[in-house]
């Protein structure tokens, strides 16, 4: 070994016992000040009585016609809208004159996953198969079609297994706890229950496979009182691999188990005699949802974050007219704050579409209404450009999840870990820096690395 690579290694260590010794030092401060119990009950979140981030009166619920995924999949939007295409190109020629090649949302979507293997790690032939084969499975589940089709497979608005005798629980904590317990027996890493919200509906429902507006009064089978969030857990060490092909199969998997669980609770539900419908990405927004049933907060990346899996899950929801149970209160957990001093999703996005700013009312990276057809107005939060998001996904012929592997919350349950955890809710915004530089120096949320889709195909030897 050179001593060049000595001198890297010996201040790693040396970054690491420092770190070590940084954290217990302020385990100390922290449990004199505070007390052991009380950081306990920080880290499981403050809980609050209204949704954790402001919005205004204005606010008004997204049409699912103007949700990326759907725009992509949908021919007649995309004839009917072909501005939209003509303003994302400008803005691209624009940023990379040289490097610009046209883009079309439906066209080049149609292509997604069939493109020619690589001579690279994580996107050979064997790459590809894993992925598909993780996906085949949630898609099997809903009818062959996507995560947004309403209407589909286990999303049956059908409600085919309802009994008429309808069961009384003997209190609205006593159904809490009875749907958590099942949900847990079918697999559910956590599920949160809270109040149906038309903010965060889609409001009108398209059906990208049909063409076909859907609306809640007029189509669906019932009035939903209540809304349950199932999360389901990705695998650390494939999501690690990001960008490459090999992370949508934990991707894909985690989609099936979340939409299993979640028809599951919908049959659970029918056989009390309870209306209920099962819903991937279709229906609502999964974040706002889980925030509001106290799962997690919204992060700088858009997704939720979850303490001790960070972003690393997939969400599925259940609406049912059942509404004679406990809600769960949403919580906060230091997020926020964390986010605003880390910028490590930011950094690690290959499209840059990411903001690095403070959350605004709005988005920031145009005025164009033509750009930001697809954006939500009204609420306080991280702005990402999620059209970007969408081309590097089509043009890497499958997804992402840098923002997702990059996160420090993202992490395998280690004591110090969930030190940090502990510091992360009480710590003051130069501490969040310090411990971004430090999750860094450990070796976490490094992206792109070949060699860590080669181990993957390693890792049967544990099975």
């Amino acid at each position: 070994m050179s001593s060049e690579s000595d001198s890297a290694n010996k201040a790693d260590n040396s970054g690491r016992r420092n770190f070590l010794k940084v954290g217990l030092a302020g385990a100390g401060v922290v449990a004199a000040g505070l007390g052991g119990a009380i950081i306990l009950k920080r880290m499981e979140g403050i809980p609050h009585e209204a949704f954790p981030l402001s919005v205004k009166e204005t606010f008004k619920p997204i049409d699912q016609r103007n949700q990326v995924n759907i725009f992509c999949g949908s021919k007649k939007l995309n004839d009917k809208h072909p501005e939209r295409n003509k303003s994302f190109n400008e803005q691209l020629k624009k940023e990379n004159p040289k490097g610009f090649k046209p883009f079309h949302f439906y066209e080049t979507r149609q292509k997604f996953m069939t493109g020619p293997f690589r001579d690279a790690p994580g996107y050979g032939q064997l790459d590809r198969a894993v992925a598909v084969a993780g996906f085949s499975s949630a898609r099997q589940q809903l009818g062959g079609g996507s995560m947004e089709a309403p209407d589909s497979g286990v999303s049956s608005w059908q409600q085919d297994m309802l009994v008429k005798e309808k069961y009384s629980f003997d209190s609205p904590a006593d159904a809490n706890l009875r749907i958590k317990s099942a949900a847990r027996v079918f697999g559910a890493l956590r599920c949160g229950i809270t109040q149906q919200d038309k903010r965060w509906d889609y409001d009108p429902m398209y059906d990208a496979s049909k063409e076909k507006e859907l609306y809640w009064e007029k189509d669906f089978p019932f009035k939903p009182k209540t809304v349950i969030v199932i999360m389901t857990e990705m695998d650390f060490h494939t999501m690690a691999t990001a960008p490459s092909w090999l992370m949508d199969a934990t991707v894909g998997n985690a989609y099936a188990n979340a939409i299993k669980i979640a028809g599951q609770i919908t049959v659970f539900l029918q056989q009390l005699g309870y209306q209920a419908v099962a819903s991937m990405n279709d229906l609502g927004i999964n974040a706002p949802y889980a925030a509001a049933a106290g799962l997690g907060e919204g992060g700088r990346n858009g997704q939720i974050i979850t303490p001790k899996f960070g972003p690393r899950v997939r969400m599925s929801k259940v609406y049912t007219d059942l509404e004679d149970v406990a809600y769960d209160k949403p919580r906060t957990f230091g997020v926020a704050s964390f986010c605003k001093n880390c910028k490590r999703c930011a950094v690690s996005c290959p499209s840059q579409a990411i903001t690095h700013d403070d959350p605004t009312w709005g988005p920031e990276y145009s005025k164009d209404p033509d750009y930001i057809w697809n954006a939500s107005h009204g609420i306080l939060k991280f702005h990402n450009d999620a059209k970007k998001c969408a081309k590097f996904w089509i043009d890497n012929d499958g997804s992402c999840g840098n923002c997702i592997a990059a996160c420090p919350y993202n992490k395998p349950d280690f004591w110090h870990h969930r030190l940090v955890d502990a510091q992360n809710v009480i710590a003051p915004g130069a501490v969040h820096a310090f411990m971004r530089e430090m999750d860094i120096l450990f070796g976490y949320g490094e992206v792109g690395n070949p060699d860590k889709a080669r181990k993957f195909w390693k890792m049967g030897k544990e099975v």
